[in-house]
Formats: C-alpha cells, sequence, structure tokens
C-alpha cells in the first residue's frame, strides 16, 4: 500500500482539511485517524493492476471532457460515474483524509502548487488535468494555494505570473467572497476534492446500493501557451 500523505500542521491546524484543534494532542489524534483511514478493510478485494489502470485512464478521460474550450464555461466543475469502492481505494489509498463506515464516505482533497504533481502520479498521467487546443490555448484544472474563503483581500502574491484571463476569474471569485460567510465551503477555488459514496435506488421494489465517485474542482484557461 503507498505510504500514508500525512497533514502537517501549523501551529494545531491540519494543513490539508484545514481544521482547528485546540493543542498538538488534538492535531496528533487527527492525524491517527487518518493513517487507519488508508489502511485497507478486510471487505475490500485485491484488484489486478490492470483494473485499476484502466479505470485510472477513465477518470482523465473523464476530466478532459470538463475541459472545453468556452470561457464563459470556466470555474466549477464535477463530474460523478459509477465507481467499486475497490477501486476507489486502489487508487487513492495514502491520501485519503477522511472516512466514514456509517455514511459510506471517503474523502480526498488536494491543494497548493504540488497537487498536480500529486495527482498525475496517482493517476499516471501528467496531462490529465490540461487540455491545449489549437492557436495555442489551454484549459486547465486550477491547482494553487486557495483564496482564504474569509477573507476579500488576499490576491496581491497570487496575482504574479498570472494569464489575464485567471485574473478576471480570481477577480470574480474575491466579489464573491465579499459575502459574509460562516462557514467554510466544501472546496475552494484551487482545491480539488474527490468523494467516494454509497448511493441507494429502486428499482421495480428492490433496493440497490452502488458505490459513485465525484470529482469536484475548478477550471480556467490559458492564452499562448508556448
Amino acid at each position: 500500500m503507498p505510504s500514508v500523505t500525512l497533514p502537517q500542521s501549523n501551529n494545531s491546524t491540519c494543513s490539508t482539511c484545514k481544521k482547528e484543534f485546540k493543542n498538538s494532542k488534538g492535531l496528533a489524534r487527527h492525524q491517527q485517524n487518518v493513517r487507519r483511514y488508508n489502511k485497507r478493510h478486510q471487505e475490500l478485494d485485491e484488484l489486478p493492476v490492470n483494473t485499476v489502470v484502466e479505470f485510472k485512464q477513465i477518470l482523465v478521460a473523464e476530466i478532459h471532457k470538463k475541459l472545453p474550450l468556452n470561457f464563459r464555461s470556466m470555474g466549477k466543475k464535477l463530474f460523478s460515474i459509477p465507481c467499486p469502492e475497490s477501486i476507489f481505494f486502489s487508487i487513492f489509498a495514502g491520501n485519503i483524509h477522511y472516512y466514514s463506515k456509517a455514511r459510506g464516505i471517503y474523502r480526498c482533497i488536494f491543494r497548493g502548487h504540488d497537487a498536480y504533481q500529486v495527482l498525475s502520479k496517482i493517476l499516471n498521467s501528467d496531462q490529465w488535468g490540461k487540455r491545449i487546443y489549437s492557436q495555442r490555448q489551454q484549459t486547465y484544472v486550477v491547482c494553487l494555494d486557495p483564496i482564504p474563503w474569509n477573507v476579500s483581500n488576499n490576491l496581491q502574491d497570487q496575482s504574479k505570473e498570472i494569464d489575464p484571463l485567471e485574473q478576471l476569474l480570481q477577480s470574480t471569485t474575491r466579489k464573491q467572497h465579499k459575502t459574509i460567510r460562516t462557514r467554510r465551503p466544501r472546496f475552494l477555488r484551487g482545491e480539488i476534492l474527490i468523494e467516494w459514496k454509497k448511493k441507494m435506488s429502486k428499482v421495480n421494489g428492490t433496493i440497490n446500493m452502488a458505490g459513485y465517485l465525484h470529482f469536484n474542482f475548478y477550471i480556467a484557461q490559458l492564452q499562448n501557451v508556448q
């Protein structure tokens, strides 16, 4: 099993989920839980390598479908596909940050400038989050340190070396953040939230349970790509 990516701390705050703890002991318990979430359960099947590789290719193809050329389509994106629990765990083990057996939920979150490289390794593709079009245009998944959700004026440093279209999107995000919020959004611009959930359906009186993978992210566009 891959090594577990543990959340690092700044005082007593988890750098991955940004949850604050009263002291270092609380953070240590949180890190211990993260280790436990990434241990394979007995009921999860060990899958052939080829099966996992093929599903990773499906994920990359689904992401690319969400990277259009139209600038008006930039912003928040989501796709959901059926996914057995064993496949999800085989792909994302080592990066699972939350798990609830009772609720049937796994959750991974990636943020920062190294998020793209981490997911490149996970998905076996360095092209997973970008799509290049003619006339040197590129649509890509936004991977950066997110704008604090409860602050409205922290764009000075992030505006450096950013395409004008990206600056426009960040400006729009800043306006949206002017609305006072008391609860952090599920994920911020620059973060990638990947979840697995059980979904119940009823067909002809029969109740079925199936697992679905949900991939949440933001996209932006670059012009004059070299």
